[in-house]
């Protein structure tokens, strides 16, 4: 009973707060080089947002690059129906808005630094995902790691 007492409250803190185990703005979308930029993009759909970042870096060293500026043109069907600027968020540009749950578009990027402008194309297709399963697995690695752990504090307490 005591052991259940002590791992309550991190049993309770899991629960609540159990997401996806996605990187920063979501899954990998593209992955290109356009004039002298190297561009990932991610995109993740969650509760009606729509969260797209892009890490833009020079392609000859690499390096991230601060102070670009980013638009992003977004076609359906052929047709524009938005348009959104890309801002400067940590290591990656990125804008959150409301969006349908599925996602068919064709995206512009329109990149502009010190390096120089760049365009790009991709198609951007995102469909609801169950978050069930990589919650499931990150949490049961954390439960793996604690018995793990007590199985060997036990062992060595008996030798």
């Amino acid at each position: 009973m005591g052991r259940l007492v002590r791992f309550l409250p991190a049993l309770i803190l899991l629960a609540a707060t159990a997401t996806p185990a996605l990187a920063h703005g979501g899954d990998l979308v593209y992955t290109g080089a356009t004039g002298p930029y190297q561009v990932r993009a991610f995109a993740n759909w969650a509760e009606g947002w729509l969260d797209y970042s892009v890490d833009l870096r020079n392609v000859s060293t690499g390096a991230r690059i601060p102070g670009a500026e980013v638009k992003v043109t977004v076609f359906e069907n052929g047709v524009e129906i938005a348009q959104y600027t890309a801002f400067e968020s940590g290591a990656v540009y990125e804008f959150v808005e409301p969006s349908p749950e599925e996602v068919h578009w064709n995206l512009v990027l329109d990149i502009s630094s010190p390096l120089g402008p760049a365009k790009l194309t991709h198609a951007l297709d995102v469909v609801p995902t169950n978050w069930v399963v990589p919650s499931v697995l990150v949490i049961g690695g954390f439960f793996a790691a604690v018995a793990a752990h007590t199985w060997t504090a036990r062992r060595r307490a008996r030798a």
